[in-house]
């Protein structure tokens, strides 16, 4: 073959390759409608490098010097490759050249184990990237990196907004998503679509008597390993605009007592916020939904909080052990961990009720999905109090007041289910049995479970009463759309309760004697009646 004729055929046949390379070198960005792009995701344009920690504290030509040293050598450690910021683990912060004030803010990254990180805002750490397979070591109480990334670590500790109210990492090889709105230092932070902080303050981390700046740069931190970065987007958040968002979303008050230890695992905690008064008021027990496999404890109290407490009554919210996380124990069922954690969570309240001036003889439980299951799980439940313990926490009551509850399945026993809704789904997993075919056959071998665990099977006459809220008006014995909160579970629970003679109210679109037209609405009206 004719040397010139290979040498043009090589050519030729290496066109589409060397296209291709270019192609993955950079990227069209696409803003979604009303954002921009802060990275071109074809070079470093627009951004410098930056540590703001290495000179905080030096002045004059050396610092000037400090910072054209960082801004030279930034290009040795961050690269764009296939449209993403890429950095080695080293050198300055990736800092934009534009400063930022009020925002919604987008970005995607992903890293590697070891590579801890974070988004810098107005040039302040900052929402914390954990290595969230990270040990927690109780040497360093405040470090916590097994809750997850997305909380403002440099706020104080034991601070609402310093860790995430929910652990939303996905593993290490995937994108992660970050949402970002910010109006003054108010901050909420959506990771994977969590809300893990809601509307918590950012600190001024450089002088904390001071508020934090009105702008700033963006600065995404290097720490360690590699972390790359895409899809880089900001959106100007207009004074009006503001304004609004912060009027629809006052700020949540800081809990008096934040996270307090009721047991040994690390999930089983307690947020307190003690009501003002001269005597010893109600006590809201919440206890947050999401199937007992998720969820995280301010899920559905956000709204009620402020009134709850303006009202008298004390508020403490339960974090509590998944299922999963009782399984990890050995605990049989697995149910057993996160309705035992509730019952214990309420022991301990309750043994602090001189110290937190609680009225001990006045608490509701409330909460949504699981957590209403749970709540009514207590108040059918004979008391759990062991009056010879030599543990004090043991030897309280676990008797409720009340209870009001959104969504609640009333039932964890499979065969009641199908009867009420055909197309039932739910509970299996809260005795090891997946999926519901199983629960279902199986139903026979755990009936000693369903009668502990079930609140239907607990019902008497002793019992405190109940109210029960559902979106859905009930068709029984008809598919559902949404057979896991269907108001057929109420109907049925409070036949159940009216022919055990115990007080239920029953709440959907177009009910009949409706006397509370919410959950916290009953709360209040049952908790302070009669005081």
């Amino acid at each position: 073959m004719n040397i010139r004729f290979l040498l043009l055929f090589l050519a030729v046949s290496l066109l589409p390759l060397a296209a291709f390379a270019q192609e993955k070198s950079s990227a069209k960005v696409t803003p979604p409608k009303g954002f921009r792009a802060l990275f071109n995701g074809n070079d470093l344009t627009g951004w410098h490098g930056l540590n703001p920690h290495s000179v905080a504290k030096i002045e004059g030509e050396k610092k000037e010097a400090a910072l054209k040293k960082m801004r030279d050598e930034f290009a040795e450690h961050w690269t764009v490759e296939n449209g993403e910021l890429v950095n080695d683990g080293h050198g300055a912060y990736a800092t934009t050249d534009e400063d930022l004030g009020d925002m919604e803010f987008l970005l995607e990254y992903k890293t590697v184990a070891g590579a801890d990180s974070g988004i810098y805002l107005r040039g302040t750490p900052q929402v914390q990237i954990w290595d969230n397979t990270q040990v927690f070591n109780p040497e360093k109480p405040t470090r916590r990196p097994h809750l997850g990334s997305g909380g403002l670590f440099n706020n104080k500790p034991d601070t609402l907004g310093r860790d995430p109210m929910v652990k939303a990492d996905k593993p290490f090889g995937q994108w992660n998503k970050v949402r970002i709105m910010q109006v003054g230092a108010h901050t909420w932070v959506w990771l994977n679509n969590s809300l893990v902080v809601q509307g918590a303050v950012m600190e001024n981390f450089w002088d904390r008597e001071k508020p934090l700046p009105a702008t700033g740069p963006v600065m995404l931190q290097t720490h360690g390993g590699e972390i790359r970065w895409r899809n880089i987007f900001v959106r100007n958040i207009e004074k009006k605009e503001g304004e609004n968002l912060l009027a629809m979303h006052p700020r949540m008050p800081e809990p008096t007592h934040y996270d307090v230890a009721y047991g040994s695992h690390a999930k089983q905690r307690i947020h307190f916020w003690q009501a003002e008064s001269d005597k010893p008021t109600p006590l809201l027990f919440f206890i947050h939904g999401g199937g007992w496999q998720a969820g995280q404890r301010f899920s559905g109290l956000v709204n009620m909080l402020g009134p709850i407490l303006d009202a008298g009554i004390s508020v403490a919210t339960v974090e509590y052990r998944f299922i999963h996380e009782s399984t990890a124990d050995g605990v049989v069922p697995p149910v057993k961990g996160p309705l035992g954690d509730a019952a214990r969570a309420l022991q301990f309240i309750r043994s602090k009720a001189g110290e937190w001036n609680i009225d001990k003889e006045r608490i509701g439980a409330s909460g949504g999905s699981a957590g209403a299951c749970s709540s009514l799980w207590l108040a059918f439940h004979p008391d759990m109090a062991d009056p010879k313990s030599d543990d004090p926490v043991a030897r309280e009551s676990t008797r409720l007041f009340c209870a009001a509850v959104n969504g609640a399945q009333t039932t964890l026993d499979p065969k009641q289910m199908v009867e009420w809704t055909p197309n039932s789904r739910y509970g299996g997993h809260a005795f090891g049995l997946s999926p519901f075919s199983e629960f279902l056959a199986k139903r026979d071998t755990i009936t000693e479970w369903i009668a502990e665990y079930s609140p239907y099977a607990l019902v008497s006459s002793d019992d405190p009463p109940v109210y029960l809220i559902y979106t859905v008006p009930p068709a029984l014995g008809q598919d559902q759309k949404d057979p896991t909160h269907t108001s057929n579970f109420g109907v049925k629970l409070q036949e159940h309760c009216v022919a055990n003679g115990v007080k239920c109210e029953l709440v959907y679109p177009d009910a009949e004697g409706v006397k509370h037209a919410s959950s916290m609405e009953y709360l209040i009206a049952t908790l302070k009646g009669g005081e």
